[in-house]
């Protein structure tokens, strides 16, 4: 027999959640709700009262323990534990607010198409992740695999029917282990398979069909808000080296999928096919692009691009760009798609193109990302990582870099992407004319600059926004008088990225 996997190489599963009903759960036990099963019980001074007959079935051997139990959170997704009961019914009745989550599979101690020693494991094609809903509940059958249950957020209040004898068997264990003792048999699940069960997070779950009856707070993104496994570590100070603010202008060179639309300077226009919208885009990589690269070249100030792959394969954009002295950043494959909803293979395969696509075009691979559309999954800080990213953009949460390291070690330097001055925000949400966008952007950094530490602030530019001629006019004003300012440097990320090694 081959020697199984260790713990951390074994394929993970995982199992399929829905919510518990009469019909999904038939195999597995008696569902419990506000239906009464089997109505007709006569009791002739009852006379508002219609009551059900004994479950046929139901049984907790010599002596039924009952008792209650509140059940609360509990990071780890992975099913470790099953067991089951041959000579009684367990069952669990949910009270109070909240579902609960329960791993479920069903009997195989009868089934004649397996053999004897599979008749003593569940079955993982039968095995689900069902989430209860409060006030309901599910007398098991005999032999069905369970877990105790698991709270879906909130915490969980069960009433639970069980036997003295299994309680007492519990109990008396110091610690987890597997159990073949009376009517209580439990398995550790590692020492029989060669994969790893697990079950998806049931936040989301729950709050998509309202099981609870207030929002369900969960992570999005980590422990810490920055991505799975991700950990925020402030740069030290004295980094700056006498400058005060660090202005980053970051120049996004999108595309966009035919037919699946884009930013709009007249949103209402929504014929097939459009043009208007369209070529309005298009125009910032036909004149934009190439004003934008000759304003900072007459201003002495270099400048980030980030860039869609797909646009780096227009000869007139690889041009542009290969001749404008910036450093040149990764923006995905374009504007249309991102990474939200993938895996980490697509994801992982998702970087990597991008990146091979950009240098194969412009001769240099790229050390800094952005995520189109803030498309990001709680894998990518890592991935990027992993793929040799060294500045990261994705993040807008501070106003001074910091660096955000992975628990396997991979670390990269967030240079937080300002909301307040990206021309999306002020052009197309607050609609700012050319003067009032220039001049938020010089307000914002004039502040900065007289405040204490060490600052940066990346200026998002769109080359179909910032690109149009009336603001490279105001932009060009606005940030010379920027250049002259105590205390302000124009810099690329690569170079914000540099001056943080050098300190660090």
């Amino acid at each position: 027999m081959p020697e199984k996997r260790k713990l951390a190489e074994r394929e993970i599963i995982t199992l399929e959640m829905m919510v518990a009903t009469r019909e999904n759960t038939k195999n597995l036990g008696y569902f419990v709700d506000d239906t009464v099963v089997n109505p007709g019980l006569g009791i002739p001074f009852y006379k508002t009262v219609l009551e059900g007959a004994n479950y046929e079935h139901a049984t907790w051997k010599d002596q039924a323990c009952v008792r209650t139990s509140q059940i609360h959170w509990r990071d780890d997704f992975n099913v470790t534990w099953l067991e089951r009961h041959l000579e009684m019914t367990q069952g669990f009745i949910l009270v109070g607010k909240n579902p609960g989550l329960f791993v479920l599979g069903e009997p195989t101690h009868d089934r004649q198409d397996l053999d004897e020693k599979q008749r003593n494991l569940p079955d993982p094609k039968t095995t689900k992740v069902f989430i209860i809903p409060a006030g309901m509940g599910l007398i098991l059958k005999k032999g069905t695999w369970h877990d105790f249950p698991v709270s879906c957020g909130p915490p969980v209040s069960a009433f639970i029917l069980n036997t003295e004898e299994v309680v007492e068997a519990l109990a008396s264990m110091p610690q987890a282990a597997p159990m073949n003792h009376g009517d209580c048999f439990k398995l550790r699940l590692a020492d029989h398979w060669d994969f790893t069960l697990r079950f998806p997070d049931p936040r989301p779950f729950v709050q998509k069909h309202g099981l609870c009856p207030g929002p369900v707070a969960y992570p999005l993104m980590g422990a810490e808000g920055y991505g799975a496994g991700m950990k925020r570590e402030e740069v030290k100070a004295g980094w700056g080296e006498g400058t005060k603010v660090f202005v980053i202008p970051v120049v996004n060179v999108e595309v966009f999928t035919p037919g699946c639309g884009g930013p709009a300077i007249q949103p209402h226009l929504q014929s097939v096919p459009e043009l208007a919208n369209k070529g309005w885009r298009d125009y910032g990589n036909r004149r934009g692009l190439q004003r934008l690269s000759q304003m900072f070249k007459e201003l002495g100030v270099s400048a980030t691009a980030v860039i869609n792959s797909e646009a780096a394969k227009l000869d007139f954009v690889a041009k542009a760009l290969k001749e404008s002295g910036w450093e040149l950043g990764a923006h995905g494959i374009n504007n249309s798609s991102g990474a939200a909803k993938m895996t980490r293979n697509e994801e992982e395969a998702y970087f990597k193109k991008t990146l091979d696509d950009l240098e194969a075009a412009l001769g240099a691979r790229p050390k800094t990302w952005l995520t189109p559309g803030f498309s990001v999954t709680e894998r990518t800080p890592e991935i990027a990582a992993a793929a040799g990213i060294e500045s990261f953009l994705d993040f807008v949460d501070d106003d001074v870099p910091y660096h955000l390291a992975h628990e396997g070690g991979k670390r990269t330097l967030c240079l937080p992407y300002c909301m307040e001055t990206n021309d999306f925000s002020l052009v197309l949400t607050k609609h700012l004319d050319h003067r009032q966008y220039a001049q938020a952007i010089e307000d914002h950094v004039r502040q900065l600059a007289k405040e204490d530490g060490e600052k940066v602030v990346c200026l998002g530019m769109h080359t179909f926004v910032a690109g149009t001629p009336a603001r490279v006019l105001a932009l060009s004003e606005a940030l010379g008088r920027l250049k002259a300012l105590p205390g302000v440097r124009f810099a690329t990320a690569a170079q914000v990225h540099e001056a943080v090694q050098k300190k660090q």
